[in-house]
């Protein structure tokens, strides 16, 4: 079990999911602006590709510090992006490409879409990590790739 559990995950520590700047200010508290079907989806991935997953890494001296919540003051990604909503992730999985990942996902497609999953950067986007993100959609039955 991580040190600070989120959500109830198996796998993830909530400073996973946000930056040093928000962990300093609300500690555990974190959470709250972390939607839980994006946990959920995390956990999935680490589940079913029974390896380690990366999203932010910043509190073991990692590079990742923008793969999870994004804050007005973090410049990365769009203005609008789902990160910003605690509603989106950037993936890391161990031993996979995110090609990989996204078959995983896809052969997998029913669990992740009860998960909570709604949408996938197209990979050739993407080349060293899978965004997914549970934005609300009118179609919650299929699981639409967009470009970023």
């Amino acid at each position: 079990m991580a040190q600070y559990p989120i959500h109830h995950s198996l796998f993830f520590d909530i400073r996973e999911f946000v930056d040093e700047k928000v962990w300093n200010a609300l500690g555990e508290k974190s959470a709250w602006l972390i939607d839980t079907k994006i946990v959920r989806i995390a956990d999935l991935v680490r589940e079913l590709s029974n390896s380690a997953v990366t999203i932010n890494n910043w509190h073991t001296g990692g590079n990742y510090k923008s793969s999870g919540y994004r804050g007005i003051w973090d410049s990365t990604g769009a203005t609008m992006s789902q990160h910003r909503c605690g509603r989106a992730a950037d993936l890391k999985v161990k031993g996979f490409s995110p090609v990989q990942v996204l078959h995983l996902i896809m052969a997998n497609k029913s669990a992740f879409i009860s998960a909570g999953l709604t949408v996938i950067e197209d990979v050739a986007d993407t080349p060293t990590w899978l965004h997914v993100d549970c934005r609300p959609r009118l179609d919650d039955t299929s699981i639409l790739i967009v470009k970023p």
